[in-house]
């Protein structure tokens, strides 16, 4: 979630600056504070919005009680987002964050999961059909720079995640290697980059093409790292496999 939520403010800021064209410290400051301070503004909104969200679903005597808000809260925090210049994908983010911790998640996840099913994919597709990969073929020597980037961008996402899983600390017993290959996968909010990053003219083709071969890449490559990870004494804390508890 860290590396989401800093992520999601390196955008705001990267897609604000290519907005403007041009490069005001004051500016960059002002938006690194602003989306800092929205989401930590949001996360202690969700001591307060519990009550209140659980009230409007009950007063609501219809089919997705709890859908209709949470949809309408999500549209209101993008559109806060919007006002003060920052991407509306960290209002709907910092809606996320709120909606998680109120008492009715697991119900809100059933009503969500169907829209989910079906736009879901619909974005994929669409984000993936954008992209033009014939920029990383090789063949051509203009070409060979965007390939070059699509293979740091893919080494980076791997061994960074990998790296970052040792680092966990606290509890004995804990397959690290396990945590870090879990990471791996660079899903959604990786493509959400890319298809902002590309329509705010920030990302070129080359570098849109390599973003959606990681994202692909790391996706399918890391079941079967997982599995061998799960199954490897490796990363353990001087246990066996089988007392390895099972990562999510």
């Amino acid at each position: 979630m860290i590396d989401d939520v800093l992520g999601i403010i390196v955008l705001a800021v990267v897609a604000s600056l290519a907005k403007t064209g041009e490069v005001d410290l004051l500016n960059v400051v002002y938006l690194i504070l602003s989306a800092t301070g929205f989401l930590l503004g949001s996360i202690l909104l969700g001591k307060f919005f519990n009550k209140g969200f659980g009230v409007v679903a009950d007063r609501l005597q219809t089919r997705g009680a709890l859908l209709i808000p949470a949809m309408t809260f999500a549209l209101i925090m993008a559109f806060l987002a919007n006002i003060i210049h920052l991407e509306a994908i960290l209002g709907a983010f910092a809606a996320g964050l709120v909606l998680d911790e109120t008492d009715q998640r697991k119900e809100l996840d059933q009503q969500v999961m169907p829209i989910a099913d079906l736009m879901v994919p619909i974005f994929f597709v669409t984000v993936g059909a954008k992209a033009d990969f014939g920029v990383l073929n090789p063949a051509v020597a203009a070409n060979r720079e965007g390939l070059v980037i699509a293979v740091f961008l893919i080494a980076v996402a791997i061994i960074g995640k990998v790296v970052t899983g040792w680092a966990v600390f606290g509890q004995p017993g804990i397959n690290r290697l396990a945590i870090g290959v879990g990471m791996i996968p660079r899903g959604e909010v990786g493509l959400v980059f890319a298809g902002i990053g590309s329509a705010s003219g920030v990302l070129g083709k080359p570098l849109e093409a390599a973003i959606i071969m990681m994202v692909i890449l790391t996706t399918f490559i890391a079941p079967p790292l997982l599995q061998l990870a799960l199954n490897s004494p490796k990363g353990n804390d001087g246990i066996t496999p089988a007392e390895v508890p099972a990562v999510e």
